[in-house]
């Protein structure tokens, strides 16, 4: 899958590259939908994340606060659209306490489900003939850290992979597992497991962000 090129005069700017190594599970998805994507005020506690849109306007994402340097700290995202030769910005997504996808919380899935359908219908992108593809995964845990994300099953719509979720889930609880947390988004489900010293996590992603879903994009911009 082609990329869209890096933003002009970043090769040596370190702190723009760690930053991006942080958000690259974001800033990748949309350089997948031919936006180039920078990062503003890379070195500041107000750094934020922005795509360069088809028309000349652009897209900023970011939180309350300015991005942390770690992901981990993310606790919510803002999604604005910046209309080219206008001062007013148009709210796309907000899942701070307040905001309308609340629910979601940190979770990227429907966030680059509610931009992409923002901006087919503000007619600046090319409506998708095909629902978003959704991926169930999990992980383990014995020891320290998490291992990579397995793909339990990838499928063409939520609805689906919903289904292969709970089907998944069953197979937890019949291999020993028990439940020790749930996320209260109900349309990207995730959940915490255990048996024994064994932790699993289980859940229900846009099958773009597995992290296979890209070739390596470390090249120099």
């Amino acid at each position: 899958m082609n990329l869209a090129p890096w933003p002009p005069g970043r090769s040596s700017d370190p702190t723009w590259w760690l930053v991006h190594e942080k958000y690259k599970h974001l800033i990748t998805p949309l350089r997948a939908r031919g936006f180039v994507v920078d990062i503003k005020n890379a070195a500041k506690k107000n750094r934020r994340i922005v795509a360069a849109l088809p028309d000349g306007s652009r897209l900023t994402i970011t939180t309350e606060t300015g991005l942390p340097l770690l992901p981990e700290n993310v606790l919510n995202w803002i999604v604005q659209h910046e209309p080219k030769g206008e001062r007013a910005s148009v709210l796309v997504y907000d899942s701070t306490p307040s905001g309308p996808a609340a629910p979601a919380s940190t979770i990227v899935s429907p966030l680059l489900v509610a931009t992409d359908q923002y901006l087919a219908r503000a007619g600046i992108v090319e409506p998708q003939c095909d629902a978003h593809p959704v991926a169930v995964l999990s992980n383990e845990r014995e020891g320290n850290a998490f291992d990579g994300a397995a793909l339990i099953g990838r499928y063409p719509d939520q609805t689906k992979a919903a289904a292969s979720y709970e089907f998944y889930l069953d197979d937890l609880r019949r291999a020993g597992f028990h439940k020790l947390w749930s996320h209260p988004c109900p349309d990207w489900p995730r959940s915490l497991w255990n048996r024994g010293i064994t932790l699993l996590h289980a859940w229900v992603d846009l099958a773009e962000l597995h992290p296979d879903a890209y070739p390596a994009n470390r090249e120099a911009p």
